[in-house]
């Protein structure tokens, strides 16, 4: 049997009716024990009082003489006189309970129930002046009027608290649906991506200061993260074959050369030769994605250790100048003993990255200068080249994987792929710090590597 589904907005207005129906029989059960126990105490007080002033009356002078215009009902107390043979000289009771009232017993408050009215009894004995003769004085008070009342208020109370509950309860529901419209927008949009994936797709619910606006607006601010993310994954995939397909036509094209028009050991070489650099350049290009992907699923652990990052500079200077060379001078301004806790390999890396783009992106004959500086607290790493220099507009482009400034005016084919400085970016941010860059087109460019010297997890 299929269950019926019961909305949540049902099920808090339900929860919330049981609440107030439960909380407001709670208030008016200890509203009316409350008002029964102060009825029974004021009438405990109101018959306890007039017979006690009446039977001062009776032990006045006067006593005996009083009887005509004594009052026998007097603030809801019906007043008897019994002489001390247990006779009525005076007064009245109740109609229809003569037969129900218990014994004299002389200043004792006490109680019955006859015909369903509840009856409070008080006596008391009045010695006369002058004379060996005692009046029993008899005090009763019905509870009937009083209870009564109390009870047509509680209806009243009851059927008011019913009708507030409801009344509330539609108001509350009414609030509710107005509130999770923005939900059903989020429900229909998260439908509609799943089944169009279409990552465009936005709530746009304004501004708001609740709950469910700040939802909605992360809910957009998610959407737009992963619309990035995905049309960057889809530029990388596109990139990456791109990369690949050129170094793969070339393997195919000197292969089918070597296998089809070679007619001596030197086309050999030369085409082998050819092959060895495009599968190097192949191979290299796969490594560096295999790190990006690691870096992307946050699975390369650094290894921080105690690094002379002078002695590490100078190093790296060095094994570029060599390896670069090509008429471009470089100088260095490092200041010695400078020391700080890094992973030495990523460290080398981000050197070799940064000066290895000042070589590639210079002009003939021109300068690369590195200088290493520090503070108190952070170690200053920059790279400064004499080249091409970058627009303002490729500024903030050349962080993304594969971007590559204008090949046309850099000074050489260097084989780049456009994805050392993403790991630049990445290495700087794992160690604490961040790199920057000034340029002017056509002037050059520094990029400045800033860290703290202690590494913070």
């Amino acid at each position: 049997m299929k269950k019926t589904k019961i909305s949540l907005k049902l099920k808090i207005t339900l929860w919330y009716m049981l609440f107030m129906l439960i909380f407001s029989s709670v208030i008016l059960a200890a509203t009316s024990s409350f008002a029964n126990a102060m009825l029974q105490r004021d009438i405990s007080r109101r018959i306890s009082g007039t017979v006690t002033e009446y039977s001062r009356m009776l032990n006045s002078p006067m006593g005996n003489d009083i009887f005509p215009g004594f009052r026998f009902y007097d603030h809801g107390v019906h007043m008897a006189v019994y002489n001390s043979s247990g006779e009525l000289v005076g007064g009245q009771i109740p109609f229809g309970i003569e037969g129900s009232l218990p014994d004299f017993k002389a200043e004792s408050l006490r109680n019955i129930t006859y015909d369903g009215n509840k009856y409070y009894i008080y006596d008391i004995e009045v010695p006369l002046k002058n004379s060996t003769e005692k009046y029993k004085l008899r005090g009763i008070a019905s509870l009937g009027d009083e209870s009564y009342a109390l009870s047509s208020a509680a209806k009243v109370n009851i059927l008011l608290t019913f009708v507030l509950t409801l009344i509330a309860s539609l108001g509350g529901y009414f609030i509710l649906d107005r509130a999770f419209v923005p939900v059903n927008k989020i429900s229909t949009a998260a439908k509609e991506i799943s089944e169009s994936s279409d990552l465009s797709r936005r709530i746009n619910l304004g501004k708001g200061n609740d709950e469910i606006a700040a939802l909605a607006n992360t809910f957009d601010e998610m959407l737009e993260k992963l619309e990035h993310t995905f049309e960057n994954e889809k530029q990388f995939t596109s990139d990456a074959s791109h990369e690949l397909r050129t170094p793969v036509a070339v393997i195919l094209s000197e292969c089918e050369y070597m296998t089809d028009c070679a007619d001596n050991v030197e086309d050999l070489k030369q085409s082998a030769e050819s092959v060895k650099n495009q599968a190097e350049k192949m191979s290299k290009l796969i490594s560096e994605l295999l790190t990006i992907s690691r870096m992307d699923k946050n699975t390369i652990k650094l290894s921080p250790e105690e690094t002379d990052i002078s002695e590490l500079a100078s190093f790296v200077c060095s094994e570029q100048e060599e390896i670069e060379g090509g008429g471009i001078t470089l100088k260095t301004e490092i200041k010695p003993g400078i020391t700080a806790d890094v992973d030495r390999l990523m460290i080398t890396r981000l050197f070799v990255n940064l000066i290895s783009n000042a070589y590639h992106y210079n002009k003939e004959n021109g300068t690369v200068t590195v200088s290493l500086d520090e503070t108190d607290t952070d170690v200053i790493f920059s790279v400064t080249d004499s080249g091409i220099g970058i627009s303002k507009e490729d500024i903030p482009k050349i962080w993304e994987r594969f971007y590559q400034v204008d090949r046309a005016r850099t000074s050489k084919d260097n084989g780049s792929m456009g994805l050392g400085l993403s790991m630049v970016k990445w290495i700087a941010e794992a160690h604490g710090g961040n790199v920057t860059v000034t340029s002017e087109l056509g002037e050059g460019s520094t990029f400045t590597f800033t860290f703290p010297k202690h590494y913070i997890a």
